[in-house]
């Protein structure tokens, strides 16, 4: 069940990445769009980990 759920977070933060990126190649560098890259980029990394510490809390 957990990894369901860091699965749909980490896929959540793939989409914001993917349309940061989008919004950088088709309009204007906007501040923004670099902003939802590293949200994107954040939200992808802490789901990644929290997945690794729930791993190692199960296996304890």
């Amino acid at each position: 069940m957990l990894r369901l759920i860091f699965s749909t977070i980490r896929n959540i933060g793939l989409g914001v990445f993917v349309n940061g990126t989008f919004a950088l190649q088709f309009a204007d560098g906007e501040v923004k769009a670099y902003w939802a890259i590293a949200e994107g980029i954040a939200v992808m990394l802490l789901a990644g980990y929290a997945e690794l510490k729930a791993k190692g809390a199960n296996d304890e």
